[in-house]
């Protein structure tokens, strides 16, 4: 969804009745994962010949800067066996550090930001136990991309003659093991899971490991983790990372030696609305014997970091502790390289490696993201506003995509001269034309009245090949205060956010970081505001509503804090009876997209007092209120 935001929607208003005695789950505290070593750009390739890791490739200042700055309040860091951590010793059975300081950074790091310790978790298992001796599969359903004794030819196996049991035994051994070499390097482990999403394998992109059948996985999963819990009894064991339910240990459920060993389900809901927590809780709870669960890896797959994202975030992060009753949550990488092509919408920041050659600002228009070169355009549209969209394929039409206008607004559309398309509606073709590398294309224009609208799939096809998606370019000079946003999961690029990262980037130095602070802000607040251990309150909705949250929660000192959001495209009015006391003190502070105030703490907007909070909360913004 694209929207250029003024007052376009009716105010909205919601009444809440906070239950300070009602308590529920204790928070633990929140998570991010590392990445400790190098990955291609996409997710595509483990370079060997270079490292790129944080924090390695940090300045000592920088590292210093990086880890009081940043990770300091979360209490996990989720370490990723077999892809950011996948040196190993000669007969590749054990994990060891790729180069001689990559543990003793780590530990530096989590030392210095007081993170307690770190979830374990494989992308793949050595080599040594992988039926095709590679952390690499060769596709989506590489049949030898598995544990060695789940291959097709274990019964061949020179070493274990398709001896399961004896297989499993040392590989428990080994993953014991591994937990054991990061203790040696002063590193605890807190939580550990044998297989990141373990229905993944791919063609040579990245570690991975499959495990066909799910009773496979809970087999090996049962042998592991009873190994693991032996050795340390501390250790909180999670099962499966599936997409959103955990069908994979969901099947062992039912059989006591193997509920015994799932202390919590952890499953995957990459960029998912906030509203989906509880269609995801209700069939786990309904389905499967009680235990705590979480999704450990949030991110969005494709497309940047946007406002919108922003609050999606803040959401996401306030249903699942007070509507499904999670105990943590997962951010994935607190930095990535800036030039990695997801870096924007995996990342809280970016960093550029030590090494890194100074590169001008990359200021060219890409016809559609990742695409050709636009190599001459109307002089005029060099002060608008500019959309390009993702292709991934042109065997099918160019992809289509909708968008909000607050206002009327000229819009020009950019169209591939390709199969006679014409654009239906109020498009009037203009004497425009776009030149890109490869080819010319067609410039249309209408003016749009605010309200939604809905840029069709570009259908016109010759032979095999369809045309490419259309792009925007958008005029902002009738506008006093131009302002768009893109939607959760759109396929949009803005132009003038890109453009401003770039900037940054480029005036970044070697070995420093900067904040991404659509990521960062929504889930650094919660960094700030809400201490470990902290106990979530019931709290009655006079009407609920998706786009304005709510969240409260007790500190371990007794002080209360409510937090609220909105996104619901206007003002929103919260009338919140707190039912604590008449003489209560609130400490307001708000944050939106684009402000976190001094050292992340969000915008003080001064102190309320009493036991009922009447506020007018913009759109886009949220507050954390708390009790003094």
């Amino acid at each position: 969804m694209l929207l250029f935001y003024s007052s376009v929607f009716a105010q909205g208003k919601g009444e809440f009745k906070i239950y300070p005695n009602e308590k529920k789950q204790e928070v633990w505290g929140i998570g991010f994962e590392i990445q400790s070593d190098a990955i291609g750009s996409g997710n595509t390739g483990l370079p060997e010949d270079s490292i790129v890791s944080v924090p390695y490739g940090l300045t000592v200042k920088e590292r210093e800067r990086f880890a009081q700055e940043m990770l300091k309040g979360f209490r996990f860091c989720r370490i990723a066996g077999g892809l950011y951590w996948r040196g190993t010793d000669q007969e590749q059975k054990q994990l060891k550090p790729r180069w001689s300081t990559q543990l003793i950074e780590l530990k530096e790091m989590m030392d210095l930001a007081g993170v307690e310790g770190v979830s374990l978790e494989y992308w793949s298992p050595t080599p040594y136990w992988k039926a095709n001796a590679s952390y690499l599969g060769t596709s989506d359903k590489d049949i030898y991309n598995t544990l060695r004794c789940f291959g097709p030819d274990f019964k061949d196996d020179p070493i274990y003659k398709g001896d399961t049991t004896r297989f499993l035994q040392e590989f428990a051994e080994a993953c014991v093991n591994d937990i054991k070499t990061l203790q040696q390097a002063g590193i605890k482990t807190v939580q550990w899971g044998l297989q990141n999403e373990p229905w993944v394998s791919n063609n040579q992109r990245y570690s991975s490991c499959r495990y066909g059948k799910a009773e496979d996985y809970v087999t090996a999963y049962t042998a592991t983790a009873s190994k693991v819990r032996a050795y340390d009894p501390s250790i909180l064991l999670l099962s499966d990372t599936e997409t959103a339910f955990p069908r994979k240990i969901a099947v062992g459920m039912h059989r006591p030696e193997v509920a015994e060993l799932v202390d919590a389900y952890a499953v995957h809901t990459i960029g998912w609305d906030s509203e989906s927590v509880r269609k995801v809780g209700k069939k786990i709870d309904e389905e499967l014997p009680k235990r705590p669960w979480f999704q450990n890896e949030y991110e969005y797959l494709s497309g940047e970091a946007t406002p919108e994202r922003c609050l999606n975030n803040v959401q996401h992060i306030m249903n699942s502790f007070q509507l499904v009753e999670n105990p943590t949550w997962y951010w994935i990488h607190a930095l990535k390289p800036f030039k990695n092509s997801e870096a924007s919408g995996y990342s809280l920041g970016f960093w550029k490696a030590l090494n890194a050659e100074k590169k001008a600002m990359n200021e060219m228009y890409q016809r559609w993201q990742g695409g050709p070169e636009i190599i001459e355009m109307p002089e005029d549209f060099k002060a608008m506003e500019f959309i390009n969209v993702t292709r991934k394929s042109d065997k099918k039409p160019g992809r289509d995509f909708n968008f909000i206008l607050g206002q009327a607004t000229k819009v020009y559309l950019v169209v591939d001269e390709h199969g006679d398309y014409i654009p239906e509606g109020d498009w009037k073709k203009t004497d425009k034309k776009i030149k890109r590398e490869g080819g010319t294309d067609i410039v249309y224009s209408a003016t749009l009245k605010k309200g939604k609208h809905q840029i069709p799939s570009h259908i016109g096809k010759e032979g095999e090949r369809y045309g490419a998606p259309h792009a925007l370019f958008l005029e902002k000079n009738s506008h006093k205060d131009f302002a768009l946003e893109v939607g959760v999961n759109s396929p949009m690029k803005i132009r003038s956010s890109a453009m401003k990262l770039e900037k940054a980037a480029a005036e970044m130095k070697p070995g420093h970081w900067i904040y991404n602070d659509y990521n960062w802000n929504a889930v650094g607040s919660f960094i700030k505001h809400m201490p470990w251990n902290s106990t979530v309150l019931e709290v009655d909705e006079n009407e609920y509503n998706k786009d304005a949250r709510i969240l409260v929660f007790e500190k371990p000192n007794g002080k209360r804090t409510v937090v609220i959001s909105n996104r619901t495209g206007g003002d929103y009015d919260f009338s919140i009876d707190t039912q604590c006391s008449l003489k209560s003190k609130w400490q307001v502070y708000r944050y939106t997209p684009y402000e976190r105030g001094k050292d992340s703490m969000g915008v003080k907007m001064g102190v309320s007092k009493g036991k009922k909070i009447h506020t007018t909360l913009p759109h886009l913004s949220w507050e954390f209120w708390e009790e003094k």
